[in-house]
């Protein structure tokens, strides 16, 4: 049975999606309803109505409630029931359902899945190039059917992009393999970052969209962040130039667990050139999609049916020297569960602070 880290902030939508109508989705094999107060707030409930557990997501929202559309029972941000329209109307004991902490953040909607006095709204991840001026770019989603931390691996070591983006986000051969490519690795905490240098190289498919020059000093930064949100900071600089100097293309890779098998990829990416070239960005778009959906996700759905979807470390992997980082996450994300379940041991500890 897989377990999951309750106490963090976890995707569970881009708000331009979340209108008058509620939305359904499952996270760490919990249903959840999100909608719209008359504030235009968001709200999340457990998404199960307490009466007959049919999904509060085939209801309607009518100002501050969300009605159950089975037997029309009502329900406030809370998750206290406020009408029951049968018989003497007399609301039952049991008529309420859990509500969720929930934040709108850089365009994204976030609920906290664990004790809801723990959850802090400042620490969620920040996506500052979705919606700040000086950046351009777009929000999409897929479903991926497989255990989340295969996502994260994927997303942890970037050398896989030679050979399976060579054509949308990958790097050429000769300029990130061997010792072309600088590899970085640290921990600060509980995040955990995974950098690659390559001097003198190509622009990726993706970023000559914007940068014209045949070379350039490229740098690849990720961000971790427990349990599952990831931050990729790209940028290409003329050689011998600072990085933050040319283009930047950031992305968000926000991964919610929905089950044991299967996840909730939300991405977000943008660029600081050419701002008001629309064309460029659907592009854009375009290219990011297929290399997530077109090029990772089949790969990471087949490794884990390749897997007989047994947990990676049961099967005895090989492990690579830039395989460090994703292996540092999964230790880190096991200690983090433990201790939240409160049964971690110094061994646990030690193990995850190799």
């Amino acid at each position: 049975m897989t377990s999951y880290l309750k106490n963090s902030w976890y995707c569970a939508g881009w708000g331009r999606d979340l209108g008058s109508k509620p939305i359904g989705i499952r996270i760490c094999d919990e249903p959840i309803v999100l909608f719209r107060t008359s504030d235009d707030s968001v709200a999340a409930l457990d998404g199960r109505c307490p009466h007959r557990f049919a999904p509060l997501s085939i209801g309607k929202v009518k100002g501050d409630v969300i009605e159950c559309g089975y037997h029309g029972l009502q329900f406030d941000r809370t998750g206290a029931c406020t009408l029951n329209p049968h018989g003497r109307g007399i609301i039952p004991p049991r008529a309420h359902t859990r509500a969720y902490p929930v934040a709108e953040k850089h365009g994204a909607i976030w609920v906290w899945m664990g004790d809801p006095a723990a959850a802090d709204p400042e620490k969620i991840l920040d996506l500052f190039f979705v919606d700040a001026e000086g950046w351009a770019g777009t929000t999409g989603y897929l479903k991926i059917e497989a255990n989340y931390q295969l996502i994260i691996d994927n997303l942890l070591d970037l050398t896989h992009g030679t050979y399976l983006h060579p054509d949308t986000v990958g790097g050429a051969p000769e300029d990130t393999l061997g010792d072309n490519l600088h590899y970085e690795f640290r921990t600060e905490g509980s995040t955990i970052y995974s950098n690659y240098t390559a001097f003198n190289a190509a622009p990726t498919p993706l970023m000559g969209l914007f940068y014209t020059r045949s070379r350039g000093d490229l740098l690849a930064s990720m961000r971790w962040e427990p349990a599952s949100s990831l931050l990729l900071d790209i940028g290409i600089a003329p050689i011998g130039q600072p990085i933050n100097s040319g283009l930047r293309v950031p992305s968000a890779h926000l991964i919610a667990p929905e089950t044991a098998n299967s996840s909730h990829y939300f991405f977000a990416i943008s660029r600081n050139w050419e701002l008001e070239n629309l064309e460029k960005t659907r592009v854009m778009g375009e290219i990011a999609m297929k290399a997530f959906a077109d090029e990772d996700e089949p790969v990471i759905a087949r490794c884990f049916e390749m897997m007989g979807r047994r947990e990676l470390f049961d099967l005895a992997p090989a492990i690579l020297e830039t395989d460090r980082a994703a292996v540092q996450a999964r230790r880190m994300l096991t200690k983090l569960i433990k201790q939240e379940q409160g049964h971690v041991d110094g061994a646990a500890e030690a193990e995850a602070a190799e």
